[in-house]
């Protein structure tokens, strides 16, 4: 098996666990989701070193932009704590 193929089956699993988990435990906010696919994104991007440099150069792009939408849920939430003051 090609290390990208494994790459995506270990990204595949590792949502899929994460969805069941939180699915199981009736969670429903898209921000949790979001937030946890991330992470998990990141994790297996750094664990998967020896991936061809381009391939994890094109990756290392997607999830910045992925980050800044993190970062735009996080601001969010704090303006929401904020403004409930």
């Amino acid at each position: 098996m090609k290390i990208y193929n494994r790459f995506l089956l270990v990204l595949a699993l590792s949502f899929l666990l994460t969805t069941v988990i939180l699915a199981a435990y009736g969670e429903n906010r898209l921000d949790l989701y979001y937030s946890l696919y991330l992470i998990e994104g990141l994790v297996v991007t750094e664990l998967f070193i020896y991936l061809h440099p381009k391939a994890k150069g094109n990756l290392s792009k997607i999830l910045w932009i992925l980050f800044s939408g993190f970062i735009l849920i996080v601001v969010r939430k704090v303006l929401e704590i904020l403004g409930g003051i």
